[in-house]
C-alpha cells in the first residue's frame, strides 16, 4: 500500500485549462462531447515502458506512450508522451492516490488527457480512461470507471450519460465530430456494445469478501493503533464546523467498534508551500512530529493554502484532497503482512462549505475519514447504500461495519502473531501459527476447503492455556489435489468465535488438461476441452468474477478426451471464472461471453 489521497471533486466547467487534479471523488461530465470539449487532448495511445522519474526528490513511476490515433489536441500520431501518475515514494514513505491510473506495458488506451509541464495526466485519473479489448476482428473500448473514484451527483441536477462499453471505430469517430466543432450540441454517445464485461480482482480470500484495504496498490495497509487524534487549522474554520466535525467523529466511533478517532482541537499550522501543504518537501511531517502527536494524527487544513487546488466557479472544481501516509515498515495482522499507515491529512478548498449543507458536508467528511483508515470503496451494485459506495453519498451502514470492523477489530482473545501453511514433501501440508497472548481461549479449529467458500473442519486442537500465548502446528497428511484453503478459527469458553485468517496451498499437479476453446464463446454455447486421465464424476461450476456461483452442473466422464458443451442462453456477457472439481481435486479457468 502506497499513500491514499482520497477527495471530493466536482467537474462542470467547459474550458481547456490544466489543472492539478488530486481528487479520488468526482461530479461526471454529462456526457463524452463534454469530456472531450474539457479535455486539451483526446488520443488512443499504447503503453510501452514504465520509466522512473526524480523530481524534487520524488520518484514517480511514468509510462511512456505512443500515440496510435490522435482525435484532438497537440499530440499525433505516431509521437511519443509521458504519463504520470500521482503516486510516488521516496526513501521513507510511499503516496498512492486511490483512482490513480495505472496503465500496463502493451496495452492501448483511449486517453483524455491534459497536459502539466513536460508530461501528460488524465483528467480524473482513471476514470475517463477506456481500455481497448480485441474479440476476433472486433476491437471494443472497456471504461475502467475509475476504480476508487467516488462519482457524486451534479448539482446542476443535469443527468449523466453513463460509461459503457462501445465499439472502437463507432466511439473514437463520434469524439472526432465533437472535437472538430467546438461547442456543438452532443448528440449523445454511440449505441453501447453488446459486450459487457466486469475486468475485477480476486481480493485475498483472508479479506471478507467486496472489503479492500490496498485502495489500488499492491499491499494491504493499515493504522496499527486505531485511537488517531484529528486536528484542524485554525485559520478559516468554516461556520458550523463544530456540528459536522462532531457528528462525522461520532458516527464513526459509533459504527466501527475497533477505531477511535479523537476531536484533538485546534492548532495553527502555517505551511512553507514547498511541494504543497502536506508533500515530501513540505513541514507537514515535521509539524505532525513537533506539534501534534507524530505520526499517530491526522490534520485537516482549510482554504487550500498553497493554492494547490484551483479556485472553484460556483461549485465546480475540487473541493478537498486528503488520506495518509503509509511506510515501508510493515506488521502482520490476521497472519498477514499489512504495510503501517500514518500521517493522515486533509485538505479542503475554499468554498466548499458553502456548495454542501451540514448533513452532506458530514457525510463527506466522513466517508473521507474512512478512506483516511485506509478502506476502499464497495461495489454499489452488490452493496448499496453504503456509506463507502463510490455514489455518494449514504449514512455508514451492514458492509461498511463488517469491513472496517474486520480491519479495526475490538480486542480480541487471542492476538495471532503469524499462521502459515506450507507443503510437507510432496503429499502434505503443515500448518503453523504462533500467538502472542490469549484470554479465555478454549480450542482452536482448522477448517479445510477446495474453492475458499465452503470450508469443511478437519482437525481441533486445544489451547495451551494461560495467557501468554504460544506455538501451535499440525499436519494434514491427506490434503485435496490441487488448491487447498486451510482458515484458522478461534473458540472462547463461552462459545464466541474468531476467525483468525486463510492460507492456500496446491498439492500435486493436475493430471486433467481443462481449456476453453473458442474463447471468447459463440452463439452462447461454452465448450469444454478435457483430456482425462480417469473416469471423473464431479460438478461444474460457473461464478462471476466475485466468487458468486451463477450455474452448477454434475458430470459423469468416462477416462479420455472428451468435449463438454453448455448453454450460456440468458446469462448476460462478461467474464466468468469456470471450475471443475470433485472431492479430490480441482481445475479452474476463465472465459469471455460476448
Amino acid at each position: 500500500m502506497r499513500l491514499l489521497l482520497p477527495t471530493l471533486a466536482l467537474f462542470g466547467a467547459f474550458f481547456c485549462i490544466p489543472f492539478a487534479l488530486f481528487s479520488t471523488s468526482v461530479i461526471p461530465f454529462a456526457n463524452l462531447g463534454e469530456a472531450t470539449t474539457y479535455s486539451p487532448c483526446v488520443v488512443m495511445a499504447r503503453a510501452n515502458a514504465p520509466i522512473d522519474s526524480e523530481v524534487d526528490g520524488a520518484i514517480y513511476q511514468d509510462m511512456q506512450f505512443e500515440v496510435l490515433e490522435a482525435i484532438k489536441g497537440s499530440l499525433s500520431s505516431g509521437d511519443f508522451f509521458s504519463v504520470r501518475p500521482f503516486s510516488r515514494h521516496n526513501a521513507s514513505h510511499k503516496i498512492d492516490i486511490t483512482g490513480d491510473f495505472k496503465p500496463e506495458t502493451g496495452k492501448s488506451y483511449l486517453l483524455f488527457l491534459y497536459q502539466q509541464d513536460e508530461v501528460w495526466r488524465p483528467v480524473m485519473l482513471s476514470f475517463y480512461v477506456f481500455e481497448q479489448f480485441k474479440s476476433g476482428d472486433e476491437e471494443f473500448l472497456i471504461p475502467g470507471n475509475g476504480a476508487g473514484i467516488e462519482a457524486v451527483l451534479r448539482p446542476d441536477g443535469i443527468p449523466v450519460e453513463p460509461l459503457a462499453i462501445f465499439h472502437q471505430s463507432d466511439l473514437i469517430q463520434r469524439l472526432k465530430t465533437c472535437a472538430a466543432t467546438p461547442g456543438s450540441n452532443w448528440a449523445g454517445n454511440p449505441a453501447p456494445a453488446t459486450l459487457k464485461m466486469e475486468l475485477a480482482e480476486v481480493l485475498d480470500r483472508t479479506v471478507p469478501t467486496g472489503c479492500d484495504f490496498t485502495l489500488g496498490g499492491p499491499n494491504l495497509s493499515r493504522w496499527q493503533d486505531p485511537a488517531i487524534p484529528i486536528y484542524y487549522d485554525d485559520t478559516n474554520i468554516p461556520a458550523g464546523w463544530g456540528g459536522v466535525f462532531s457528528n462525522a467523529l461520532g458516527a464513526l466511533s459509533s459504527s466501527y467498534t475497533g477505531i477511535t478517532p479523537s476531536d484533538a482541537g485546534a492548532v495553527s499550522y502555517v505551511p512553507n508551500c514547498v511541494d504543497g501543504a502536506i508533500g515530501f518537501n513540505s513541514n507537514f511531517l515535521d509539524f505532525c512530529d513537533a506539534e501534534l502527536n507524530g505520526s499517530q494524527s491526522t490534520l485537516i487544513i482549510f482554504d487550500d493554502p498553497c493554492n494547490e487546488i484551483p479556485n472553484l466557479s460556483g461549485c465546480s472544481g475540487t473541493l478537498a484532497f486528503g488520506g495518509s501516509y503509509s511506510s515501508s515498515t510493515t506488521h502482520l495482522f490476521d497472519g498477514l503482512t499489512w504495510d503501517d499507515a500514518l500521517y493522515g491529512f486533509m485538505v479542503i478548498n475554499n468554498g466548499t462549505p458553502d456548495c454542501l449543507d451540514d448533513i452532506e458536508f458530514g457525510l463527506v467528511i466522513t466517508h473521507e475519514l474512512t478512506h483516511m483508515y485506509r478502506m476502499g470503496h464497495l461495489n454499489a451494485t452488490t452493496y448499496p447504500n453504503q456509506n463507502m459506495n463510490p455514489f455518494c453519498c449514504n449514512d455508514i451502514n451492514t458492509k461498511d461495519e463488517e469491513c472496517m470492523n474486520y480491519a479495526y477489530p475490538s480486542p480480541a482473545p487471542v492476538e495471532l502473531l503469524s499462521f502459515e501453511a506450507r507443503k510437507q514433501g510432496e503429499q502434505a501440508v503443515k500448518l503453523e501459527w504462533i500467538t502472542e497472548t490469549e484470554k479465555d481461549n478454549n480450542y482452536f479449529t482448522l477448517f479445510r476447503s477446495a474453492n475458499g467458500l465452503q470450508f469443511e473442519p478437519v482437525q481441533q486442537i486445544q489451547s495451551i492455556g494461560g495467557n501468554i500465548g504460544g506455538k501451535y502446528e499440525w499436519v494434514d497428511f491427506r490434503p485435496l489435489a490441487g488448491l487447498n484453503y486451510y482458515m484458522l478459527q478461534q473458540t472462547d469458553f463461552d462459545g464466541t468465535v474468531q476467525n483468525l485468517g486463510i492460507k492456500a496451498v496446491t498439492i500435486g499437479k493436475s493430471e486433467l488438461v481443462l481449456s476453453v476453446h473458442p474463447n471468447p464463446v459463440q452463439n452462447n454455447l461454452l465448450s469444454l476441452n478435457l483430456d482425462l486421465p480417469t473416469d471423473f464424476e464431479g460438478v461444474l461450476e460457473v461464478s462471476d468474477p466475485n466468487g458468486r456461483v451463477l450455474a452448477t452442473v454434475s458430470l459423469g466422464l468416462e477416462k479420455g478426451i472428451q468435449r463438454v458443451q453448455q448453454s450460456l442462453t440468458g446469462m448476460p456477457g462478461g467474464v466468468y471464472m469456470l471450475r471443475l472439481y470433485n472431492e479430490q481435486q480441482q481445475w479452474s479457468a476463465r472465459f469471455l461471453k460476448p
